[in-house]
């Protein structure tokens, strides 16, 4: 049995940065993504009072996300989508799924 894996990234805008632009740049790293082997679904939230987002992915297994990592930094795409980010805000956690409602 495959252990699915969800990576967590947490992150805050860098100033002047709206929300609207940053939804524009997801959902063009969600198309790139979502093409990469493994990758199961995506979710982006966002906790008012401390301004934070969260970025929450499910991946097949951790060799699938490690996979996507590699080419992450050099795609287009996502440095569009890093470019938006304060970078001293993000914080990166995996974890492995130990029980799950859906078979997605």
């Amino acid at each position: 049995m495959k252990q699915n894996i969800i990576e967590i990234v947490t992150f805050k805008l860098i100033e002047g940065v709206s929300t609207e632009r940053m939804l524009e740049k997801s959902a063009d790293f969600e198309e790139f993504v979502a093409k990469q082997p493994g990758f199961l679904y995506r979710s982006l939230a966002h906790q008012a009072d401390t301004d934070t987002f969260v970025d929450i992915s499910y991946w097949e297994t951790l060799e699938d996300n490690k996979k996507m990592q590699a080419t992450f930094e050099e795609a287009p795409v996502c440095k569009a989508y890093c470019a938006l980010v304060d970078k001293e805000s993000v914080g990166i956690s995996h974890h492995t799924v130990l029980t799950k409602s859906c078979d997605a």
